[in-house]
């Protein structure tokens, strides 16, 4: 088998050869001419070319070289690098031994490897000392799911981390620079944490009430305004020196089964999802996304009865239909779409034999690593396939660092300086679908029902710090709001915001119903505002809601 990136790698070196043939060691000497009475400027010195580099950042000598580093390493080593790890425990000893017992890629964040700023600093600085100490020239990754909304392992919630609304609000907005602000400002927050690879953005099309698990963390039902909302996003990213994962090929928005729990089957044909489902991840991959993680989602078209994240058609799909060259990550192996039929190490091997790149979250790591080494010595796993795996992982680890240098310089002082760009994108989002537009949206004195104690109490205080006085329900006021949720979707007032699904919107009889898309501080302040009528109302509903408007505005 030809070793992936020979042909480029060949091809390089050729050009170095000609271009050091055709170039003179010494001045040839000079040729008489007779005078002509004018003076001649001389000829400029043609630049030397430069080699475009690929859409996703690194060029193509830059993969071939990190290919072969990786051919050089031994079967451990390599099987090491296209694995990304789950850890235990909040201890940075800790972590940077399981990144180096089984020579990992990297390590995956969670909620419970949370303490403190400081201490999630410290585990990345650990894991970076670890990396440099086994004489690699590229960052560990450590990479975390922080998309905005319910997804997010490094909000307020876990310590003075800026939350973000959902990726809907951006949908909502439909304004690629207050979104790619946003994704930036996030990617700063999590980089001065020692963070540099977020699961983020999700480019899936959501189908609205059907869809059971995506909802708002897509931007839109409609593929052309979630494509500009995830590209945006991933400008973003890259901005901020942190690595980007357009998520989940080929899309989970319009399915009903939670690939957590089963595996999810697609049954659109091949021309229906290269209408819908796909129109986010080409537009990103054409805007250079550096990876895309591969759902565990049978796409009957394609591969029938087989999870795209292990599926050799569903990888071409993503590499010679779309044209990526970047890396392909699985979503999490521990998930039921996969376990429920094969083991860690029999996971580990089919995903790469069908093209991925990078291994993320394998239940039992020393077995997928033990399965991938053995499947190498026994040649059912081409050694040549896992060192292009593991060439792209090292590229895109050496690009991180090149776009970390280029990005603004954090400290953990800066986390939780993102809370004015959370802002802007929700007041971009926030959307009126009903009532008088263009005025103050309540009186002085407001009540407040709905929602749950904390959404209550966010929004109180929100709305007593624009200036309206929230009163007792057994006292007068001038207007009645509800905050209505997944949870009190329905309720009469003269306002109704809604914190979740926009489809909810029609479960109220509200006279002015408003859609705000989160239940962050800045969410709160942002409609605060709205209802005081100091700020307008610019979003529209991202999904067809039936019998409203998209906006009112």
């Amino acid at each position: 088998m030809r070793r992936p990136g020979s042909a480029v790698l060949g091809l390089a070196v050729a050009l170095a050869l000609a271009a050091t043939a055709c170039t003179p060691t010494s001045p040839p000497e000079p040729t008489p001419t007779e005078p002509t009475g004018t003076t001649e400027s001389p000829t400029p010195t043609s630049p030397e070319p430069t080699e475009e580099p690929l859409a996703w950042g690194p060029t193509p000598t830059d993969v071939a070289e990190a290919t072969a580093v990786a051919a050089a390493m031994s079967p451990e080593e390599v099987a090491g690098q296209v694995l990304l790890a789950r850890y235990p425990g909040t201890d940075p000893a800790a972590a940077a031994a399981a990144l180096t017992a089984h020579h990992l890629a990297g390590l995956v964040l969670f909620s419970e490897n949370v303490a403190s700023v400081d201490q999630v600093a410290a585990t990345g600085s650990a894991l970076q000392a670890a990396q440099a100490e086994s004489g690699r020239d590229w960052p560990a990754a450590f990479a975390v799911d922080n998309e905005g909304g319910l997804v997010q392992r490094l909000g307020a919630a876990a310590g003075p981390w800026t939350s973000f609304p959902t990726f809907m609000s951006a949908g909502a907005a439909d304004d690629p620079a207050v979104t790619s602000a946003a994704a930036e400002a996030m990617a700063l927050e999590l980089r001065a944490s020692g963070l540099n690879y977020d699961f983020a953005p999700d480019a899936d099309v959501t189908v609205g009430p059907a869809d059971v698990t995506i909802g708002m963390r897509a931007a839109s039902s409609d593929p052309e305004r979630a494509a500009r909302a995830v590209t945006a996003a991933t400008a973003g990213f890259t901005a901020g020196g942190v690595i980007s994962s357009v998520k989940h090929f080929p899309g989970h928005g319009s399915l009903t089964v939670d690939s957590h729990q089963g595996l999810p089957v697609q049954g659109a044909s091949a021309a229906e999802l290269a209408a819908r489902d796909l129109v986010p991840f080409e537009r990103a991959v054409d805007a250079g996304a550096p990876t895309v993680m591969m759902g565990h989602i049978a796409v009957e078209a394609w591969d029938p009865g087989v999870p795209a994240s292990v599926s050799p058609e569903a990888y071409r799909v993503l590499r010679e239909d779309l044209g990526f060259t970047g890396v392909a990550i699985t979503d999490g192996l521990d998930m039921g779409a996969l376990t429920q039929t094969w083991s860690s190490a029999e996971i580990a091997v089919l995903a790469l034999q069908a093209g991925a790149d990078l291994l993320l979250g394998p239940v039992d790591v020393p077995a997928a690593h033990a399965g991938i080494v053995a499947a190498l010595a026994d040649g059912s796993l081409g050694r040549d396939r896992v060192d292009e795996a593991a060439g792209r992982v090292i590229a895109l680890m050496r690009w991180q660092a090149a776009i970390a240098a280029d990005a603004q310089a954090v400290t953990t002082a800066d986390v939780g300086s993102a809370a004015p760009a959370s802002l802007a994108l929700s007041a971009a989002a926030i959307t009126q679908v009903a009532g008088q537009c263009g005025r103050a949206l309540a009186g002085d004195t407001i009540h407040v029902r709905g929602g749950s104690r904390a959404d209550w109490d966010g929004f109180v205080a929100a709305a007593e710090a624009a200036g309206l006085d929230v009163v007792a329900l057994e006292q007068p006021a001038d207007t009645d709001v509800r905050l209505l949720t997944g949870a009190t979707p329905s309720g009469s007032a003269d306002v109704a915001v809604l914190l979740d699904e926009p489809w909810l919107l029609t479960e109220t009889d509200a006279p002015t119903r408003l859609a705000v898309y989160g239940r962050t501080a800045q969410a709160f302040e942002a409609v605060a505002a709205v209802l005081t009528g100091a700020a307008p109302a610019p979003g529209t509903l991202p999904v067809e809601v039936s019998g409203l408007p998209a906006t009112v505005c």
